[in-house]
């Protein structure tokens, strides 16, 4: 039976903040294989951004949710989504995810998830489903690319994306907010 894409979008958000906290599992999808590997190719261009980040989870996964509404609020009003916010957005919300369960909060992650996931199939489903879901996610990361460097531009590509969307140097001053 196919899942809701609330339901699908919570477990690849829930394998990804596992993943991004250190567990060594395999991705349980080839969809969650191609988020990990362009997650963390964002991650790793933007990586003082995104450490400079991990302070402002508090200890409390519903200040953490908030900000990451906060941040969604923003993009939305930056100009609407693209696959390269979403992506922006998830690694965000791993870096929220990962500093709270640092820190000792063990339902933090799945706190996070659950809130992203509502938000991502609820508010941006019609987005989503518009632009094929996460099968259109895949395509557009390049799942199906033939040559590491035909992938490696396809994500390079979203990646300036997201930096152009998200306007990084805004998204600071509204965590700083």
């Amino acid at each position: 039976m196919p899942r809701s894409l609330k339901e699908e979008t919570a477990l690849l958000l829930e394998d990804y903040f596992q993943h991004r906290s250190g567990s060594a599992a395999l991705p349980p999808s080839p969809t969650a294989a191609a988020l990990r590997r362009a997650a963390a190719e964002l991650e790793r261009q933007e990586r003082p951004f995104f450490r400079s980040c991990a302070p402002l989870a508090r200890a409390e996964p519903r200040e953490a949710a908030a900000l990451l509404g906060r941040v969604a609020a923003q993009l939305e009003a930056d100009g609407g989504l693209n696959w390269g916010r979403l992506l922006a957005l998830v690694v965000f919300a791993g870096t929220l995810a990962a500093a709270l369960a640092e820190r000792g909060c063990s339902d933090g992650p799945r706190c996070l998830a659950a809130h992203l996931a509502a938000y991502l199939a609820e508010e941006r489903g019609e987005w989503l489903e518009a632009h094929g879901g996460w099968d259109g996610f895949c395509r557009f990361f390049g799942r199906h690319g033939s040559e590491a460097a035909e992938q490696s531009s396809t994500i390079g590509n979203a990646i300036m994306a997201a930096a152009a969307g998200i306007g990084m140097a805004g998204l600071a001053f509204l965590l700083v907010r």
